[in-house]
């Protein structure tokens, strides 16, 4: 005899630790800010035939403009990714919108029926006070699910520095873009602990068709978001031009950032220790990604050093991702032997004339406006074919 058991049902009774959830916003992730198509319909009677399609009455005690938005106006790319999404990673919502505000979790399963998406509801984030702020909210709820360890917030307002590695921010709604951070997320973890990553340290190269890139950016920290001299030496450990240069890359690209740089070895222990104020470098780097809206996506693996390893680490990294449609990678170091890479490197250092003696140069450093207009026109124009991996 087979007994099936529901969706819901297996879900609630997963423990923490096998559990995989997506704290899920709605405004501007399922339902875009311009979209108002509702209003051009007779909700009341959308609410009667819902009634009448489900069999339940629960429809009409609903207000019309909750089920007309559900409706109408929730984006279908948005709705049918998250469908994947909860399907192919075996993943649950938790509604950390602020629609749980004036709604009950009847309420919102009854709603999200309307998209087959109930079975997936199996809480809402309990509000820490009235009107309280979602970013107090989850790490509350964390907190009483302390082996809870796979999840990701998504949202359309930026709160990366509250979930740091465990954040995807919504533009205007939940496209292909956001639907591969996620995956990964869901799949891998955050990039300081990525399982793929670390697959790589261990000879298993396995990947998965859902795990994509389009377009990336290698990325040095030494010489390219700071000048690796005199301004570091005066505590300029991190140079705020530079990174504004690097957001200008990515508003213009939409390319990831994979972190190619020696800080790699930092970063592990600086994550875990919970990011912890005292490694000043990393603190800075990641509070000026997040006024520039920036965030890591991955590392290259640590594999040899000299001057063959940092291309080789990058070689191996693309190799298991052909998708891979456009990189650059950007360094100020001129002694790794690129090879093939080379039409795709943009070198962040130059020697520069002394202003009292033009025989005598000094080494530059940094990602100046130029670097990263020539970074752009690489990622929007280079290719990479599949016969050069």
């Amino acid at each position: 005899m087979i007994i099936s058991i529901s969706t819901e049902d297996r879900l609630k009774d997963r423990a923490d630790e096998e559990r995989k959830v997506i704290f899920l916003d709605i405004d501007g992730v399922l339902q875009p800010a311009s979209s108002q198509e509702r209003f051009e319909h007779d909700l009341e009677a959308l609410k009667k035939s819902l009634a009448e399609e489900y069999k339940d009455e629960h429809f009409l005690e609903l207000n019309k403009y909750d089920v007309g938005a559900v409706y109408y106006d929730w984006d279908k790319t948005a709705v049918s990714n998250l469908h994947k999404l909860l399907s192919w990673c075996d993943a649950e919502i938790v509604l950390s919108s602020d629609w749980r505000q004036t709604k009950t979790l009847e309420d919102m399963k009854c709603l999200m029926k309307i998209h087959k998406l109930d079975q997936y509801l199996t809480e809402m984030v309990p509000e820490t006070r009235q009107w309280s702020w979602k970013y107090e909210d989850i790490p509350a709820y964390l907190s009483e699910h302390p082996k809870l360890s796979k999840y990701v917030v998504v949202d359309d307002m930026n709160m990366e520095k509250y979930f740091r590695g465990r954040f995807v921010r919504c533009d205007r709604y939940l496209g292909q873009h956001e639907y591969n951070q996620i995956y990964r997320l869901l799949e891998y973890g955050p990039w300081w602990e990525d399982t793929l990553y670390k697959n790589y340290t261990s000879g298993n190269l396995g990947r998965t068709i859902e795990d994509k890139f389009d377009k990336v950016i290698f990325l040095d920290i030494d010489g390219v978001l700071n000048d690796d001299g005199e301004r570091k030496a005066d505590g300029e450990i991190i140079c705020e031009e530079y990174v504004w240069n690097l957001k200008e890359i990515v508003n213009k690209t939409n390319a990831e950032i994979i972190l190619s740089s020696s800080w790699r070895y930092g970063v592990t222990g600086y994550a875990r220790s919970g990011f912890s104020e005292e490694d000043k470098g990393m603190s800075e780097l990641l509070r000026l990604f997040d006024k520039y809206d920036l965030k890591i996506a991955g590392m290259t693996p640590m594999i040899c050093n000299g001057p063959d390893g940092r291309p080789l680490e990058i070689r191996t990294w693309l190799s298991r991702r052909p998708e891979v449609s456009g990189f650059v990678i950007l360094d100020d170091e001129t002694f790794w032997n690129w090879k093939w890479l080379t039409p795709f490197v943009v070198t962040t250092s130059y020697l520069k004339a002394d202003k009292n003696d033009k025989e005598i140069k000094r080494r530059v450093c940094g990602l100046e406006r130029r670097d990263a207009y020539e970074a752009i026109e690489i990622l929007n124009n280079k290719r990479l074919s599949g016969n050069e991996a």
